[in-house]
């Protein structure tokens, strides 16, 4: 029952940030997809062992950063074998009404290579993809 709570618990645990720019420097957010086994306690929105290869049953986490500010919108994650066939599809939703940064986690049990898609859910604008494979 813990582990079943701490998992719901992480699961929703979506955090998003927003930092504003100066017009002079370069943008302080890309769009951009990474991978991780887990978050760093003293900045969460920092990901720890990040990577693209993990072992299957793991809890992997995913970090996306958008450009432009996602204005509260939910964030899709589409995971696709490296054929195309769709694997893995889930909505997120969104805790804040503005930012650049979304991070959540998923848990994959078949091993492969796959891409994962990070996409925002309003106007379906594809955001940034990843190659990852999950080994046994």
């Amino acid at each position: 029952m813990k582990k079943i709570f701490f998992l719901l618990l992480i699961t929703l645990a979506v955090v998003s940030c927003s930092k504003k720019s100066d017009s002079n420097s370069s943008p302080e957010f890309t769009n951009k997809l990474t991978l991780g086994t887990g978050l760093n306690p003293s900045n969460l929105f920092q990901l720890t062992g990040e990577g693209t290869s993990f072992m299957g049953s793991t809890t992997i986490y995913f970090r996306l950063e958008s450009a432009n500010d996602m204005a509260g919108s939910a964030v899709r994650l589409k995971i696709d074998q490296q054929d195309g066939t769709p694997i893995f599809s889930q909505d997120y939703p969104n805790p804040s009404s503005y930012g650049h940064i979304f991070l959540s986690n998923f848990t994959l049990t078949r091993t492969g290579s796959y891409v994962e898609t990070g996409i925002l859910v309003t106007g379906l604008t594809t955001v940034a993809s990843i190659n990852f494979t999950v080994t046994k």
